[in-house]
């Protein structure tokens, strides 16, 4: 027997993070493109801009995916510092609650 749980923040009814926006955001930072991201996590980009348009509009930021032109192909890409205060925070939340999670599964099964 194995348990599934999957824990998002909701502002106003309207769900603004969860573990897909997380990984999209973290690989965004890693991978340096929002198509790139996408790609791996295997979803479209209009899907891609709808975890991080709920995001921008629950931090009250015109964009968290910040850019500036580096050269004529290239851009720099980052998370905004709000973005990844919160990111950091809901992966530590994840975390602690996937720990009380599976403690309490233990016990109880």
């Amino acid at each position: 027997m194995e348990y599934c749980s999957r824990i998002v923040l909701v502002d106003n009814d309207v769900e603004f993070l969860s573990p897909e926006a997380l990984e999209l955001v973290k690989l965004i930072d890693t991978e340096k493109s929002i198509e790139g991201a996408a790609s791996t996590l295997k979803i479209s980009k209009a899907k891609a801009r709808k975890y991080i348009k709920a995001i921008e509009k629950y931090l009250r930021e015109p964009a968290i995916v910040k850019s500036k032109k580096r050269g004529a192909d290239s851009y720099d890409v980052h998370i905004s510092p709000a973005c990844r205060d919160l990111v950091g925070r809901y992966a530590k939340f994840l975390k602690k609650n996937e720990d009380a999670i599976k403690k309490n599964f233990e016990l109880i099964f």
